[in-house]
């Protein structure tokens, strides 16, 4: 498999977010100011995929959900989606119902629990759920695959019955000069990075960030849809941004 992050691509980004430290303004925005972004979000995937299991929820038995509930998680086409940290931020589409959600985190041969969190929504939208950083045993390691789940449990006697999707994450290393780098800059550089490079996870949570800081910006809202679109996540692409945990 390609590694996506060769050390001319790099350095070339590198270069490119170090030109942009010394003239990045610093002034407080006025409240109804917009964000706007450094230049058209691009998000551009890496020569990666994995096994599909993404659309709308699938059972794993013979029980069956209320007609018509599905959720959706917010994963690139290819089913796996690349990291720079340890602790990323895993978004899905729930819609309206007192099921509980269980998110699963699992090493790639799935015979070892790395992350596990239960939850209920009070309102349809797309949740964020984040590995807890510091603790190194349930973490995302670099340069290995893990295998994720949403499950909408809607019969707690009966699993089967469960409705499921299931994706990929794998952690690339980033140099210590590329690190310390994006610390110095604004998170509109950071995602604009992000994407060009193929960091799905850290490109979603960064411009889902920026969304909450102003709902209202048209410009953030139109490069989100655009950014789902271009993944074939139309279906949630205009679906709020309802809860993080």
């Amino acid at each position: 498999m390609k590694r996506f992050l060769h050390l001319a691509t790099v350095s070339v980004a590198l270069s490119a977010i170090a030109a942009t430290i010394p003239t990045i303004p610093t002034p407080v925005r006025a409240q109804s100011q917009p964000i706007l972004l450094s230049q058209s979000l691009n998000f551009q995937p890496p020569d990666v995929t994995a096994p599909a299991n993404r659309q709308g929820g699938t059972h794993r038995g013979n029980g069956e959900c209320p007609a018509g509930l599905s959720i959706t998680p917010l994963v690139p086409i290819s089913n796996i989606g690349l990291t720079l940290t340890d602790s990323p931020t895993f978004f899905v589409y729930v819609p309206q119902t007192d099921a509980q959600i269980e998110f699963t985190l699992l090493t790639e041969k799935e015979d070892e629990l790395v992350y596990e969190k239960s939850f209920k929504v009070d309102k349809p939208g797309i949740v964020g759920v984040k590995v807890p950083p510091g603790d190194k045993e349930k973490s995302v390691q670099a340069g290995k695959r893990y295998v994720w789940s949403f499950s909408m449990i809607c019969d707690t006697q009966d699993r089967s019955a469960d409705l499921v999707v299931k994706g990929w994450v794998e952690r690339v290393e980033k140099e210590a000069n590329v690190q310390n780098s994006l610390k110095k800059t604004d998170p509109m550089t950071r995602v604009n990075f992000y994407a060009q490079n193929g960091i799905w996870y850290e490109t979603v949570t960064t411009l889902a960030e920026l969304r909450r800081q102003k709902p209202g910006d048209s410009v953030l809202t139109a490069e989100w849809n655009k950014l789902l679109h271009s993944q074939g996540l139309d279906s949630v692409a205009t679906q709020p941004l309802v809860e993080s945990l």
